[in-house]
């Protein structure tokens, strides 16, 4: 029996759709049989209805939390837009808050802990953080990219040909684009150049 390419494919390639589906599957499917093993474990340890009792316990906590988590983060997101500052930090945080709460509404212990996990200050200000300096990084990688388009258009004259190249450019100088027009007026014997 050989390996079916495609899913032989899918696992060994590292593009970036194929990272998301990889992150999507362990989600949705991995995540929830891993939870499953881990509640019926707990179960057969302390018994069927305080594990049910604990879950419970778990989700009105962390809702608990993730209200005064988000509070305190708008507070101080309010802070810095009256600062004149763009609140990155704090746009970030708001939405590992509500992934923290999105994990602690999750029936199960180990999405709990990490709803728990994200809705502690620190972690959750150090992830933060991170993100936002990998994102800053990639998109300084990308500034500097130059991108091209042609297209034809109909014109009263003609065929238009035009091509388009825009580069980005690291610096605070604004965009370059350069531009060719190439007329194709059908049916005349005329060449490139010539008027």
């Amino acid at each position: 029996m050989g390996v079916n390419p495609s899913l032989h494919t899918l696992f060994l390639t590292t593009s970036k759709e194929t990272r998301m589906f990889k992150v999507f599957f362990l989600l949705f499917l991995l995540v929830p049989l891993i939870e499953l093993y881990v509640l019926i474990e707990v179960g057969s340890e302390i018994g069927a209805l305080p594990t049910i009792l604990l879950t419970i316990l778990t989700a009105i906590v962390g809702a608990a939390l993730m209200r005064h988590q988000g509070v305190a983060t708008l507070q101080k997101a309010q802070n810095s837009l009256a600062q004149g500052q763009v609140p990155a930090t704090e746009m970030m945080e708001g939405m590992l808050i509500f992934l923290g709460g999105l994990f602690l509404l999750i029936p199960g212990l180990i999405t709990d802990a990490l709803g728990f996990l994200l809705l502690i200050p620190p972690i959750r200000h150090a992830l933060a953080n991170k993100i936002i300096a990998q994102r800053q990084a990639e998109y300084a990688r990308y500034k500097g990219q130059v991108y091209e388009a042609e297209w034809t258009e109909q014109t009263e004259d003609g065929i238009r040909h035009v091509r388009v190249i825009q580069s980005g450019s690291p610096k605070a100088e604004p965009d370059v684009i350069e531009g060719e027009v190439l007329d194709d007026d059908s049916g005349s014997d005329k060449k490139p150049g010539a008027k």
